[in-house]
């Protein structure tokens, strides 16, 4: 390869461009670093990393839970689904809007584990604790978020 490229100063608009769109990019994560919610990534911090869970209330934890056509009822977890916890939790209120949704994990669920009883219901479960100082005191509630179950079953 030949060495006989020579290089070109940047124009004065080459400069100018290169510096607005840095600052529109400085001003963009400012502004959304303040205002922005996680749907404005990668200009906003994803808020439930940014802040620190109070020691003192309560704490929400969802699961969801399977029922096999044995009756057999399954915790299952991410790697049981590919279905992420923080997807869950993320996408409740489309889960409450429409209960049906939860078809589509009992069908992931029975591709990851072919040789298993087929799944005839799913419950979204919230559970909550109580802290004082970051320890459980005993109390707690549970919460069913949604509910379903195959046609013709329960």
């Amino acid at each position: 390869m030949s060495a006989d490229r020579t290089e070109r100063p940047l124009t004065r608009a080459g400069r100018t461009v290169r510096v607005g769109a840095a600052l529109a990019m400085v001003l963009a994560l400012m502004a959304t670093s303040v205002w922005g919610e996680d749907d404005f990534f990668p200009f906003a911090p994803f808020k439930m990393y940014s802040r620190a869970h109070d020691t003192d209330g309560w704490a929400d934890s969802t699961n969801v839970f399977l029922e096999n056509a044995e009756g057999e009822r399954i915790a299952i977890s991410d790697n049981d689904t590919g279905f992420r916890r923080a997807e869950l939790e993320g996408q409740l209120t489309r889960f409450r809007e429409d209960p049906d949704l939860l078809a589509y994990i009992a069908e992931a669920y029975e591709a990851a584990h072919p040789d298993e009883p087929e799944i005839v219901a799913a419950e979204i479960i919230t559970k909550r604790y109580e802290l004082v100082d970051g320890a459980r005191t005993g109390e707690e509630t549970e919460e069913v978020v949604a509910a379903w179950t195959e046609e013709g079953t329960a």
